[in-house]
């Protein structure tokens, strides 16, 4: 009875609602962006709402197999930030600054030169084609801009500034969302609108991260020391490796899910693009407790404090499964809504709400893999991840193979639930690892 009250200290609770409630609200911005963009251009044709799938499919994959700087850079600072470390501090964010910018400048040309290959992967329809290539042409110059942003991002929320880094997420969706309205549908540019909308968002969203991490950076006490960056350049590489490879697979994942769907049709490929929108509202928004874990368990991880981070990990949890019903009811009750609220094409709506049960029961079975992906970063505990969703990919890819081919969407839609779902309970099975502190 005395474990089962230390789970129920409201202390806990309140330490992990503190930080998750200003994640929340930033992360959900992130796809309430996605889906305005999506309700633009759904008003607009099936093609463009394809090729902005498409398009935004690959510049994610880009992206986001560099997310590591910032899953990596908020759990060694709030790790730092637990003892205290000032110079390492510095370290960390002169170092993953440096990596993320050069990292960035490789990308851009490495895009432009194999963009019509990955392109034709995905669709043989030469309008979605030619839309998602001007699409990408524009976006891809923002890399310097998004991959700088992680690295903020990171510091913010390593640094329990969970607040700072709402303003700033706000800022960069709001902004976006006005440049969207303005560009895409008042001055009619549609696509490129958006385009342009989303790039010029991103550098000054970064301007404004930059000014945020100088005003909230703790003072060197000795200022004559020199912060060498060189040595820690390479350790930062090899722990991020693991997290390399465990985001590419994901979003393998989902290059496959999209371009898989649009070999089902454009109208498929459409209602996949609003059902994956709602999909990644689930994710951004359940982040919100794992983002909480990731500080406050590397924090107690700094510590050794084994106890401490039992009770945060399961804390959170338990508050990440509580939403996960909430928005189950909420996607119950109010999915053909949203759907309507998303496009007005009939054939898309029919189509989306045929494979809208999905989504239904999504935040059920996929909240455990976002809250023990936060856990595991904030322990640091990058090998494992790599390898349980290594373990996951390789059977998405199987049950792809036997699915799909019977069950068309509806196999697809199983495969990748079932592969959200893998990553969760292999993690939970590792449990005992979060407070290995070798």
């Amino acid at each position: 009875m005395h474990n089962i009250k230390e789970y129920i200290n409201f202390k806990n609770y309140k330490l992990i609602i503190a930080i998750a409630i200003p994640m929340i609200i930033s992360n959900i911005s992130t796809p309430i962006l996605g889906i305005v963009d999506t309700s633009i251009i759904g008003r607009i044709s099936i093609e463009q709402i394809g090729a902005i799938a498409i398009g935004s499919s690959l510049l994610s994959f880009v992206y986001f197999c560099f997310s590591f700087f910032r899953m990596g850079t908020t759990g060694l600072i709030a790790q730092a930030w637990g003892i205290n470390d000032i110079n390492n501090i510095y370290r960390i964010l002169k170092s993953n600054m440096f990596i993320a910018f050069l990292c960035s400048l490789i990308c851009i040309p490495l895009i432009l030169i194999f963009k019509n290959f990955l392109l034709d992967i995905y669709t043989t329809d030469n309008e979605i084609h030619n839309h998602a290539s001007l699409y990408i042409n524009i976006r891809i110059f923002g890399a310097p801009a998004t991959f700088i942003n992680f690295i903020i991002f990171g510091f913010l929320l390593g640094s329990k500034k969970p607040w700072e880094l709402l303003k700033l997420v706000l800022f960069i969706n709001l902004l976006n969302i006005i440049l969207d309205l303005y560009l895409g549908l008042y001055l009619s540019m549609n696509l490129k609108g958006i385009a342009f909308g989303t790039l010029i968002s991103e550098f000054s969203g970064m301007l404004l991260g930059l000014y945020y991490v100088k005003r909230n950076l703790p003072i060197l006490k000795d200022k004559n020391i020199t912060i060498n960056i060189t040595n820690n350049i390479f350790k930062i590489i090899k722990s991020n490796t693991n997290l390399f490879v465990r985001t590419s697979l994901i979003l393998i994942s989902i290059l496959m899910f999209t371009a898989i769907g649009s070999r089902l049709g454009n109208t498929i490929l459409a209602a996949n693009a609003i059902l994956i929108t709602l999909q990644m509202f689930i994710s951004y928004s359940l982040d919100g407790f794992a983002q909480a874990a990731e500080v406050l368990i590397g924090n107690e991880f700094s510590k050794k404090n084994k106890n401490k981070i039992i009770k945060l990990a399961i804390s959170s949890t338990i508050i990440s499964f509580i939403f996960a019903i909430i928005y189950f009811l909420l996607f119950y009750l109010f999915i053909d809504n949203i759907i309507i609220l998303m496009t007005s094409i009939n054939s898309v709506i029919f189509e989306t709400q045929n494979y809208a049960i999905w989504i239904i029961v999504s935040p059920l079975i996929s909240f455990l893999s976002f809250q023990m992906d936060g856990i595991f970063i904030g322990a640091n505990k990058t090998r494992i991840m790599r390898n349980t969703v290594i373990i996951s990919f390789i059977i998405f890819i199987i049950s792809l193979c036997i699915l799909v081919p019977f069950y068309e969407n509806n196999g697809l839609w199983l495969s990748f639930i079932l592969f959200l779902f893998l990553r969760g309970v292999l993690l939970v099975t590792k449990f005992k690892e979060i407070y290995n502190f070798n």
